[in-house]
């Protein structure tokens, strides 16, 4: 039997009740929730691991064979070449990251990034020897090149520069200074605007990049000022700027210097 879609005025008496019975069904109008939850793994693991798969190769060469005591000649440039391979496959893959770096700096942010750039340069070498040595934090593995031959010593050098200067300030800054200062501010970081800064979250995050770095008091010192960086530019690419040149100018120091314990 099918029932006919027909229908007669209905009493105001009948629509009251409905509508009443409507709303102590439902209650209020349904509104945007505003109650803030954690990020899923989906949302952390793009930022963490490329982060993740460079600490774990480099704690892998700790185990590498010797040569006198020394890396060895063959397996170190070998095992970083790898390192480089495949922490740069990690980075392409969680690529989406990447759109934190937007906008590109202007001007003056791009002055301050180059700035403090060359200060952490300063701070590195110049406090060299004035702070004690923490064996916690390891050291490294300061690999002089000059024992290669001189094409795969020029192969190494240009890898071991591109790891420094591009991959590292790349992966570093999106993990610190995008990731997890927002995340220490609210666990769904995506909330919280690239440039947030409070003070906890600029203390801890410098803290934490000073005891995963041997030279930790310098160390220390750059979280600070890269913390500053990105609230005074609310820019990670000004931070991945400044991590830039901070380690290529460090890198083209310990070439001609030969002071290979910063590699």
């Amino acid at each position: 039997m099918l029932m006919s879609s027909k229908r007669g005025p209905a009493s105001p008496q009948v629509d009251a009740v409905s509508q009443g019975n409507l709303s102590a069904s439902s209650g209020a109008p349904d509104l945007p929730s505003t109650a803030s939850s954690p990020a899923g793994p989906q949302d952390i693991i793009p930022y963490v691991a490329p982060m993740f798969a460079y600490l774990v190769f480099s704690q892998l060469e700790g185990y590498l064979p010797k040569a006198e005591a020394r890396p060895n000649p063959l397996w170190y440039p070998l095992a970083y070449t790898v390192k480089f391979l495949v922490v740069a496959v990690v980075a392409c893959w969680y690529r989406s990251t990447w759109r934190d770096l937007a906008p590109f700096p202007g001007a003056k942010a791009l002055s301050l990034a180059v700035l403090t750039g060359l200060m952490t340069t300063g701070f590195w070498v110049g406090l060299e020897g004035l702070y004690p040595a923490l064996p916690l934090l390891g050291q490294r593995v300061a690999f002089d090149p000059n024992v290669l031959a001189p094409g795969p010593r020029w192969v190494f050098i240009i890898v071991r520069m591109l790891g420094l200067a591009l991959l590292v300030p790349l992966i570093e800054e999106l993990f610190w200074r995008s990731f997890l200062v927002r995340w220490l501010i609210d666990q769904d970081f995506q909330r919280v605007p690239i440039g947030r800064v409070t003070p906890f979250a600029g203390a801890a995050t410098s803290v934490l990049f000073a005891l995963v770095h041997p030279e930790w008091l310098p160390a220390l010192i750059t979280g600070l000022l890269w913390a500053w960086l990105l609230w005074q530019t609310r820019s990670v690419s000004a931070c991945v700027v400044s991590h830039a040149v901070a380690n290529f100018t460090l890198g083209v120091y310990v070439l001609i210097s030969g002071d290979w314990k910063y590699w």
